[in-house]
């Protein structure tokens, strides 16, 4: 955590991502370029967008709303080289079960397991400004990982999280 960039110091790096691609575009070099691990990307996006090309942001915003965001233990999981099924690459310490004793499709459903549960419906299960948050819908909260790793609550906001109150008011 010490040597994480701070909100500021993201804000910078994510224009300077947009600048150079912006650039990129110009030049008529279409790059599709990616940005992982930080789900409010996608609304400072668009609210830059907003200002700039307006048509354009429109556009994002839909593309953000079917994304959905953080898709944790939802849309994408990970599986070890020995079985371990997690919510993602970055939750190696909760292991819903392992697929050499059950099947994939039973562990990924199985919403009796109360983390299981939640990640499914992690919208309902957010705290504080991620609860409040108009990006709610395209974010899910961002990294539950994250906020629990910094926190010890999954559900905790995340404190990567780099857009101001007026920004997600």
């Amino acid at each position: 955590m010490e040597e994480d960039l701070t909100h500021d110091e993201t804000r910078k790096a994510v224009d300077l991502i947009m600048d150079l691609t912006k650039k990129l575009h110009d030049k008529g070099k279409e790059k599709e370029i990616l940005t992982v691990d930080n789900h409010a990307d996608g609304p400072y996006l668009y609210l830059r967008l907003l200002k700039e090309d307006p048509k354009r942001a429109a556009e994002v915003l839909e593309l953000l709303k079917m994304n959905e965001g953080n898709n944790s233990g939802r849309g994408i999981g990970c599986i070890s080289w020995d079985g371990e099924v997690y919510a993602d690459q970055f939750w190696r310490h909760h292991s819903f079960g392992n697929v050499r004793k059950r099947p994939f499709s039973e562990i990924w459903t199985d919403t009796s397991e109360p983390l299981m549960k939640k990640l499914k419906e992690k919208k309902k299960y957010v705290k504080g400004r991620c609860a409040k948050c108009r990006w709610l819908d395209v974010c899910a909260g961002n990294f539950r990982v994250r906020a629990e790793a910094v926190t010890g609550d999954a559900f905790a906001p995340d404190p990567a999280c780099y857009l101001t109150d007026e920004e997600i008011a």
